[in-house]
């Protein structure tokens, strides 16, 4: 099977770093990251991504939208919701519209792994 192909999409880019070189050093995924909305739209339709690591609040288009057009891309993509402005009813808003899960950034970093293994295509949030 092969590794996850992941993108991290947040314009704090400090937080791409850190997120990246875990999921990376931790299960040897190596993540593409994009800063905006529309880096990220670019690059999910070049690429073949199993897995959308996504913020709400970005300048430009906001992670609501981009989720949205994401699913129009390419509906098998599980968009993982990342944010530290969240509410309940933009959770409720993310699931209607096909997030695969929403997890704060405060708490919810290490929370993020592969479902089974490096190898896995598909993330899961842990409890």
């Amino acid at each position: 099977m092969n590794k996850m192909k992941l993108l991290i999409v947040d314009d704090e880019k400090d937080l791409c770093r850190i997120l990246a070189d875990r999921l990376n050093i931790l299960y040897g995924i190596s993540p593409d990251v994009a800063h905006t909305g529309d880096e990220a739209l670019e690059m999910v339709k070049k690429g073949n991504y199993d897995v959308v690591v996504l913020d709400i609040e970005m300048p430009g288009i906001d992670g609501i939208e981009t989720l949205k057009r994401i699913k129009e891309i390419n509906a098998k993509i599980q968009v993982v919701l990342f944010t530290g402005h969240g509410s309940d009813e933009t959770r409720r808003l993310a699931e209607v519209m096909g997030a695969f899960s929403y997890v704060d950034k405060i708490d919810g970093l290490p929370k993020l792994a592969p479902a089974s293994a490096a190898h896995s295509n598909s993330l899961a949030v842990l409890p």
